[in-house]
């Protein structure tokens, strides 16, 4: 008997091999830990793909990651921006103001930090952030196809208690 089931589950594993390599499901985290005080990230949260859902893209000069859980109760999004005439590219960028999801462009780089659960969703309007893009790869029709970013984001004032945070993306 127990030939048998091992040999099931050689099977079973390597159909799962074949599956997962088959589907190539982009590998994608986003994680924050933040300071007692910090808003509208507070605590600490990590969502990791394929269990949860971690999503990179851009529109209007802003780099969007969207993570969420499965349920989509228990969700963050964060926008990156260059300045006004420049594409995002790979590099640190300090002193980013708010830039609201309809904003244009600032002379500065942009900001923008959201935080949903069951009981409703946050965001601050007055963002101060320094992030910085280690990588950043566009396909041939200029999708995100690989983002890594950490970013350090403070609500109200440069003394305000901060969050930090990761996103890795690989798509």
């Amino acid at each position: 008997m127990r030939r048998v089931l091992f040999v099931v589950g050689v099977a079973v594993a390597v159909a799962g091999v074949g599956a997962t390599s088959a589907s190539a499901a982009p590998v994608g985290e986003f994680a924050y830990a933040a300071e007692a005080g910090a808003t509208p990230l507070s605590g600490s949260a990590r969502w990791v793909a394929p269990a949860d859902e971690v999503g990179v893209w851009e529109s209007g000069g802003a780099v969007k990651v969207d993570a969420s859980s499965a349920d989509g109760w228990d969700w963050a999004r964060v926008e990156l921006s260059a300045p006004a005439g420049e594409q995002l590219h790979e590099g640190t960028y300090v002193g980013a103001r708010h830039r609201g999801q309809a904003d244009p462009q600032l002379d500065s780089p942009g900001f923008f930090v959201a935080r949903g659960t069951r009981s409703g969703a946050l965001g601050c309007i007055d963002d101060q952030a320094d992030f910085t893009i280690s990588q950043l790869t566009r396909a041939g029709d200029g999708s995100i196809v690989d983002l890594e970013a950490t970013f350090v984001e403070r609500c109200g004032g440069p003394d305000a208690p901060a969050a930090t945070g990761e996103v890795h993306f690989h798509g």
